[in-house]
């Protein structure tokens, strides 16, 4: 087992630009960390530079509470797995799994086959040991890469983006069975994705990276439930949360769809500002007139028309478009362009149950409770904290 650690860790090259910010990621041992978010956002350059394959800017890497900025990839001995899973295309899968373990010296070649065989089999590999890897599709070779990593003794393991080739009805298993085994095995992981769903299923704690800036850290349920900006709150979850522009009229909170009373603890939160965001996720609206909806006490709640109603089976989406002033969509717009993602969607939406089948034109009273209600600064994008 082997801690990581990143040291504000910057990477910037003549060619790339800046590539990581003042990154600091601390992953203790056989921990599982996943770091997500869009393309660009600095994942494969922070795999790079702990497997040694790139030289940091500023900043220092640990293994183990050891400096290893010097140390080449041969001598770091991490294991790196890349999306596009570069394989030994004239071997055959037997090999390809055997091939990083096979380059240490005095391996229990009985105990390696056994490995090859339990991890063939947790990855539906075990009746293609035989075949060549040229003969195998985008989705088998890429469990193949994951296969390998499994098979090895590394000190740290990283995975790149290593299920987005999987198809829908396998990349759950597919995952499951990597993770599950990383954590049998007790090994020290950081997984990469661009899905943040994925993220918060897979890993004991999220890093959520953007533009080479660590926005935040934690648990997965603190880095949904507690977003520390609104690129965090619009990124992690879908929907998305909605973020909603509000300005503060004497005792209320006006937003483009609902009003919310300013009490004493709204006050100390808004803290003399007069415009804020006001975030809600969509699972938090109810139906008023459903129990769910009926059992909010400190009631947030507003009728409206609806415009549009997606079916989701399990779930319905219900959206309601608004407008807002021109002065409030540029403030809107400066803080997009800051942070260069889309947060603002010029509708509401509320994901509702299915006990009452919705249809657009239809009247709906939507209902949320205060407490799920987040307040976001509107200059810097951050959350103001409510307790």
């Amino acid at each position: 087992m082997t801690s990581l650690e990143l040291r504000h860790v910057t990477v910037e090259t003549p060619r790339a630009g800046l590539q990581l910010d003042d990154v600091s990621i601390e992953v203790p041992e056989a921990a599982i960390v996943a770091v997500c978010g869009p393309a660009g956002s600095g994942k494969s350059a922070l795999l790079r530079v702990l497997v040694g394959l790139d030289d940091v800017t500023d900043g220092e890497i640990l293994l183990d509470d050891v400096v290893v900025n010097s140390l080449d990839p041969r001598d770091r001995d991490v294991s790196l797995v890349l999306r596009d899973h570069p394989l030994h295309r004239h071997l055959d899968v037997h090999d390809n799994l055997a091939f990083a373990s096979r380059l240490h010296k005095g391996v229990d070649r009985a105990a390696l086959a056994e490995r090859i065989d339990d991890v063939a089999e947790s990855l539906a590999l075990d009746g293609l040991l035989d075949s060549r890897v040229r003969d195998l599709d985008d989705t088998q070779r890429q469990r193949v890469a994951i296969g390998r990593a499994l098979v090895r003794d590394a000190t740290v393991y990283l995975f790149d983006e290593v299920f987005a080739d999987q198809p829908e009805r396998v990349r759950a298993h597919v995952r499951s069975v990597t993770t599950q085994w990383q954590r049998d095995e007790e090994r020290t992981s950081i997984f990469t994705t661009s899905d943040p769903n994925e993220a918060l299923t897979l890993a004991d704690s999220v890093v959520v990276l953007h533009r080479g800036l660590v926005h935040q850290s934690g648990t997965a349920q603190e880095v949904y439930a507690e977003p520390a900006d609104v690129f965090v709150a619009a990124f992690v979850g879908s929907p998305a949360m909605n973020l909603l522009p509000a300005r503060r009229v004497e005792d209320q909170l006006v937003t483009p769809v609902a009003t919310v009373l300013v009490d004493t603890e709204l006050a100390r939160v808004l803290d003399g500002r007069t415009e804020v965001l006001v975030g809600v996720r969509p699972e938090h609206w109810h139906d008023a007139v459903t129990p769910e909806g009926a059992a909010v006490r400190d009631r947030v709640e507003f009728t409206t028309r609806i415009d549009d109603v997606e079916w989701r089976g399990g779930s319905q989406l219900v959206f309601v478009g608004y407008e807002v002033d021109d002065d409030v969509e540029a403030r809107l717009t400066d803080l997009e362009d800051a942070l260069e993602f889309d947060l603002f969607q010029g509708f509401c939406v509320a994901e509702l149950s299915t006990r009452e089948r919705l249809a657009p034109g239809q009247s709906v009273r939507l209902v949320a409770d205060r407490r799920d209600l987040h307040l976001f600064d509107l200059e810097s994008g951050e959350r103001l904290p409510r307790r």
